[in-house]
């Protein structure tokens, strides 16, 4: 190789190195929260009526209401959405708290917390989606740092967290 390419040809592999290593930190990487469903919580959900497989809607986040036709951008974190429709002994109106996250394309919210509207409040398993594992396709042009979902979506009780 003649002296004159290797300088080039060392430059050209180091800001080729360089993108790769500069793109990937560029990249959030997200990750499901380590979240089990404990024995005691499905013992408490039977008896609070919720049984794996039930189904209901939300307001993604409480405070922004609007329906299935009207958009909100969300962020990855704690989300603490409200029930707009009655399963088990959880009236509408009830807040669940859970972790909501983006994980290729799909996003996921694991809600772990029910607040009933007179103050109770309980451990549950509830994921956004209409089936287990959970989660939902995110609106084009949605980013890991600007996530476009629906604001009225469905949710489904789960006995475990997958």
């Amino acid at each position: 190789m003649p002296s004159s390419l290797k300088p080039c040809l060392i430059a050209a592999s180091t800001l080729a190195l360089t993108a790769c290593v500069t793109f990937d930190i560029g990249r959030e990487k997200t990750k499901a929260p380590q979240l089990t469903c404990a024995p005691d919580t499905v013992t408490l959900m039977k008896k609070l009526g919720l049984e794996p497989g039930q189904q209901g809607s939300l307001q993604l986040e409480a405070s922004h209401p609007g329906g299935p036709n009207d958009y909100g951008i969300y962020r990855q974190g704690q989300v603490t959405s409200r029930l707009e429709s009655t399963v088990g002994d959880l009236p509408a109106g009830t807040l669940v708290s859970g972790v909501l996250w983006m994980n290729t394309g799909k996003v996921q919210v694991r809600y772990t917390q029910a607040s009933l509207p007179d103050g109770q409040s309980y451990p549950v398993c509830l994921v956004l989606g209409a089936e287990a594992p959970g989660g939902i396709y995110a609106e084009a042009g949605t980013t890991v740092g600007a996530i476009t979902l629906p604001k009225s979506d469905p949710f489904t009780v789960v006995s475990q967290f997958e």
